[in-house]
């Protein structure tokens, strides 16, 4: 049997090939890894037989009329079961550690002071690079949110690239959260540029919020920093929010992955005030007030409707 540590390496190689962002010095990287040693060649094979396997189970097959019936009553449990396979299969934000020059656990919030003189703060499960580039500084966030306060330098330009969104200051305050719906922007002090990949930028200032969605930028609104700003302050704020959405915020307090077993799940509303770390509040609450359950498995939390 291969050994554990060397299948989380080739996991992390798998999931690097396959993210979309792998580049020409990556997979000759992998390659040279790969041939370093015969328990490389098996546990890569070891790894790729299982994500074959994931991708037979997603991909339908055509079959006579006559078995129509059946694959479909199967289609349902093998989709949840690849989920779940994946979930505990892959751990969180594999492919970013070998990418990210700093990046935050679930529950940690960290700061980070720039050469330049700005001061960063990662919410948890958060990662991103930064670096001098052309007389700019850049800071492209990969995942989670961070607080971004920029010291001022009219001659260099402070840079934020999170998906979509493109953010220009000089010198300001906001917090940038990149996730699965998109990209939102909140500024605290000051103004800041914000724009789509070719597109005119949009002045935002401070006691302002906008949100990149399906890669366009929506009109600016009224800041709620005390909801939307809550976890620098040590707490989980949520009026009205889907739970869904309280859910991908609860990931970057607690180590557990969440899958919703249905829609109907997802959109339920939930509103309350939590303390940051402690997660299990927020799920107590979940459970007692909102027709759901929550199956908890090793590092896994299944959410479904009660009916």
């Amino acid at each position: 049997m291969t050994h554990p540590s060397l299948l989380d390496q080739a996991r992390q190689w798998q999931v690097l090939l396959h993210s979309g962002r792998a580049t020409a010095a990556d997979r000759a990287a992998a390659q040279a890894w790969r041939q370093a040693a015969p328990e490389h060649e098996q546990a890569l094979r070891e790894v790729e037989g299982l994500w074959s396997l994931l991708g037979q189970i997603e991909r339908p097959a055509e079959q006579p009329q006559v078995r129509v019936l059946r694959r479909r009553q199967w289609t349902a449990p093998l989709a949840c079961a690849a989920m779940l396979l994946l979930a505990l299969w892959l751990p969180r934000g594999t492919w970013i550690g070998l990418y990210a020059d700093i990046s935050t656990q679930p529950g940690e919030v960290r700061e980070v002071r720039l050469a330049d003189g700005s001061l960063l703060t990662l919410n948890g499960d958060s990662a991103l690079d930064w670096q001098f580039v052309d007389g700019r500084r850049e800071v492209r966030l990969y995942r989670g949110e961070a607080d971004f306060q920029v010291a001022h330098d009219p001659a260099r330009p402070f840079i934020v690239r999170a998906g979509e969104a493109r953010i220009r200051v000089t010198g300001t305050r906001f917090d940038v959260r990149l996730e699965e719906g998109g990209v939102d922007l909140a500024v605290s002090e000051g103004r800041v540029l914000a724009s789509s990949e070719g597109r005119e930028p949009l002045p935002v200032v401070g006691g302002q919020q906008v949100q990149w969605r399906g890669g366009a930028l929506q009109a600016p609104q009224a800041l709620d920093g005390r909801q939307r700003l809550g976890w620098q302050r040590g707490k989980l704020v949520f009026r009205d929010r889907p739970l869904v959405q309280v859910f991908a915020e609860l990931e970057r307090s607690q180590s557990a992955r969440v899958l919703f077993a249905d829609e109907a799940a997802r959109r339920l509303q939930v509103t309350g005030v939590f303390a940051l770390d402690d997660p299990q509040a927020v799920l107590s609450a979940v459970e007692t007030t909102l027709p759901v359950r929550l199956v908890r498995l090793p590092g896994l939390i299944l959410v479904t409707s009660r009916r």
